[in-house]
């Protein structure tokens, strides 16, 4: 059977960086073995990657081919959009008035020609005795009546041809900018199947193709909750591109972190030679410190992404995962972002003010919650929304299934944080031992008519060497301090008067032995 079949696109797995395309449906069969020919395919289809599947009968062989499309004359090709009808009125007008151009360019030369033998008929007529003058006055008069319309007629040729050309390329350039150039492939899956019974059968066949991709996005919504509570609700959508030449129609989604093309071969292993040799004087004498920042990894509330990652892709947490849209879905191939709805939730939420004066003078409110949707939040972008509206765009990490996450939700203007920093030195004669004394003072104001609990968060150093020594002066440190994180976070927690500011002081010492170089 040499006619070519279509089956319907059904099911698509989006991966990272392609997608897996299924198609299915009833084809007629004989008894016996025969040969299908499948059409509507993307030319971009990996052909190794083709599978196919036959109820009730079998699938010797199976591979693509892919001709090239005969171009259409210009009296059946079909435009399909108004931008292309005019980009071919264009055309025809273009030819309509180089034809009328070139025929008034040849008149044109008939005409020089016929004035030069006008001119040879004088000097000849004119040697031999004759004179007409009468007759070469007529005559030249009409050559040149006809030589001079000509040329008028020629010069509106010519500007009607520069208008028209203008014109072309304007729509020519403005089809390029948002059309598609179409396609030029014909593919199709030529299959080699056996059936014992003929008739009618299901058939199935998958494949992979590039030029297509997902992301996770968000959008979480600060909400009042039940009993003068609050509620963060999340939805979580599909970001789809796709370029694919087929056009993925009414169809079901499933969107997978799998990464097919890694760990197809092992690492390779090299030496790692280990080299024992005599520190030197100045190693013994002193100890090399340097000051580093540090990002804390961790998923959920307060988790923080790598930063330097080998591809960019999606953090899944490092298990690969398959999430399906429930409902189906259409995706045209414009490479334009589609969003598909995979699920949402409400989770019952905590919310306070939060401030980091050395990073921000903004205090920003946060609210946290747990997840307590179907699936895990992989990281993506989440936009907030609030009572007032979208407040900003933020990145949520990846986050398990009950754990806590953590939000902000944009700035409160009534509150505002100052800070100005100190450092004093002492070092002593007899030990050589140096003590930095660190004084930071913050200023909290409140410029509303309401008093506002605020938390306020600073950061000591944490020193990993015996040779360096950071304290906390909690005598000088006021107010004292209601929590300080074994990652050197100290956390202040107190209410801001109506209309008010306050000030708050934050004393540590670094105490470094006369050994440490580098601080």
């Amino acid at each position: 059977m040499n006619t070519p079949l279509t089956l319907p696109v059904v099911k698509v797995t989006l991966l990272e960086d392609r997608a897996l395309v299924e198609r299915r449906g009833e084809v007629p069969l004989v008894p016996g073995a025969q040969r299908l020919v499948l059409s509507g395919m993307s030319p971009l289809a990996v052909d190794r990657s083709l599978q196919a599947k036959l109820a009730g009968g079998t699938v010797s062989q199976a591979r693509i081919r892919r001709t090239r499309k005969p171009h259409r004359p210009e009296a059946l090709r079909e435009h399909r959009t108004e931008l292309g009808r005019r980009v071919a009125e264009l055309e025809q007008q273009e030819r309509k008035a180089l034809a009328d151009l070139e025929r008034l360019r040849a008149r044109k030369t008939l005409l020089d020609t016929a004035h030069a033998d006008v001119y040879r008929a004088i000097s000849e007529q004119a040697g031999a005795g004759k004179a007409s003058i009468d007759t070469w006055k007529h005559q030249l008069d009409t050559v040149r009546k006809e030589q001079e319309a000509t040329a008028t007629h020629e010069r509106k040729a010519l500007h009607e041809v520069g208008r028209v050309q203008q014109q072309l390329a304007q729509a020519r350039s403005a089809q390029a900018r948002t059309e598609d150039a179409p396609p030029t492939l014909d593919t199709f899956a030529e299959l080699e199947v056996g059936h014992p019974a003929g008739g009618t059968a299901l058939l199935s066949i998958s494949y992979l193709v590039p030029c297509a991709a997902w992301r996770p996005a968000y959008r979480a919504t600060l909400e009042p909750g039940a009993h003068n509570t609050l509620a963060v609700r999340l939805e979580c959508e599909a970001v789809v591109w796709q370029r694919t030449e087929e056009d993925w129609k009414d169809v079901e989604l499933a969107f997978s972190t799998a990464r097919p093309t890694l760990g197809a071969s092992p690492p390779r292993l090299e030496e790692d030679w280990l080299w024992l040799r005599e520190r030197t004087e100045r190693e013994k004498q002193v100890v090399e410190i340097a000051v580093r920042e540090e990002v804390i990894q961790t998923t959920g509330d307060g988790g923080t992404a790598r930063r330097d990652q080998e591809l960019p892709g999606m953090d899944d947490g490092g298990e690969p995962l398959t999430l399906a849209a429930p409902h189906r879905a259409s995706v045209p191939p414009d490479g334009e972002a589609h969003r598909v709805p995979l699920f949402h939730f409400t989770a019952p939420a905590t919310s306070e003010l939060v401030v980091a004066p050395e990073q921000s003078p903004l205090v920003h409110r946060v609210a946290r919650f747990e997840n307590t949707g179907p699936a895990v939040l992989l990281a993506g972008p989440v936009d907030l929304v609030r009572g007032s509206g979208h407040v900003g765009r933020s990145n949520l990490r990846f986050t398990g299934r009950g754990e806590s996450v953590r939000l902000g939700f944009g700035s409160e203007d009534s509150l505002r944080v100052a800070r100005q920093s100190q450092v004093e030195e002492e070092s002593s004669r007899l030990t050589g031992r140096k003590v930095k004394t660190h004084h930071v003072r913050l200023f909290l104001s409140n410029m509303g008519a309401t008093a506002t609990p605020v938390a306020l968060e600073e950061r000591i150093p944490v020193s990993e060497v015996d040779s360096v020594s950071v304290h906390l002066l909690k005598d000088a440190t006021k107010p004292a301090p209601t929590k300080v994180s074994p990652d050197g976070i100290v956390r202040f927690e107190m209410t801001a008067p109506p209309r008010s500011q306050q000030e708050l002081t934050l004393v540590y010492t670094l105490s470094l032995s006369s050994k440490v170089a580098g601080l």
